[in-house]
């Protein structure tokens, strides 16, 4: 069991939401890149009663670069490469890179202070190891489709979106769901506020033969050196699962604005 538990939860990774609403796009010629990186340890994962278990503890370090360029004003490219180091108990160190996500992001409908778009992702695998259960990962091409919708208010925003990914060999397709939040509580000051559900639609195949769900919560603030630059600092926790890892660790980014 613990080693279907690992593999699920390899796969599944941490997922980074973007550092604003998904749902908002850029300007035609502006653009904005954020570099994350996020240290999570997991010496306790969910079982498929989603009752806390031990495992053997595993480490990932992650940095992802999201970056997004507004081509017109109502459609947005992204491009999100990210890096990665898995360090599991009793098994082999994976250095390398991870998923490397392609794409756009369409503005379906807006208003004064809300907006609708549309998102379309292709994920290319990155390092990915078969050696041993525990270290599989990153062996799948995916592609993820997701609608969005997001309000903002003087200083705040919400957010939501649903979508559905696509994955390639044993691995099951995913729902996904996601909620964010974000307040400005000065000119240079913001606090945010994600959620990140995952659920396996259905079992996959071999080792993934199981079904699986996460929650992710992450709470950072951001403070903004000068009109281009700023800096965010957090903490992500696996809040609820089954089948996945329960991972706890602190967040870093720099974000670049223009």
């Amino acid at each position: 069991m613990i080693s279907k538990l690992a593999a699920i939860a390899v796969v599944a990774g941490v997922a980074i939401p973007s550092a604003y609403a998904d749902a908002f796009v850029q300007e035609k010629g502006a653009g904005r890149v954020i570099v994350t990186a996020v240290l999570t340890n997991s010496p306790r994962g969910f079982d498929g009663n989603g009752n806390v278990a031990d495992i053997d503890n595993y480490n990932q370090d992650q940095v992802y670069v999201n970056a997004e360029y507004g081509l017109t004003d109502d459609l947005t490219l992204i491009v999100a490469p990210s890096y990665r180091h898995i360090a599991v108990e009793n098994a082999e160190n994976t250095t390398g890179l991870g998923y490397t996500e392609v794409g756009a992001r369409y503005r379906l409908a807006k208003g004064s202070n809300w907006i609708v778009s549309a998102q379309g992702l292709v994920r290319v695998r990155g390092q990915g190891r078969s050696q041993r259960v525990a270290q599989l990962g990153n062996n799948s091409t995916d592609f993820d489709a997701r609608l969005a919708g997001a309000y903002s208010g003087a200083t705040t925003f919400v957010s939501a979106e649903a979508g559905y990914r696509l994955r390639s060999g044993d691995l099951p397709n995913e729902f996904h769901a996601d909620l964010n939040a974000g307040a400005h509580l000065g000119e240079k000051f913001m606090v945010l506020a994600s959620s990140t559900n995952t659920f396996s639609d259905g079992r996959g195949q071999g080792v993934f033969n199981q079904k699986y769900k996460y929650g992710d919560v992450y709470l950072s603030a951001v403070y903004d050196l000068n009109d281009h630059f700023s800096v965010q600092a957090g903490y992500t926790a696996t809040i609820y699962g089954k089948n996945a890892l329960r991972q706890r660790g602190p967040l870093f980014g720099i974000w670049y604005k223009f």
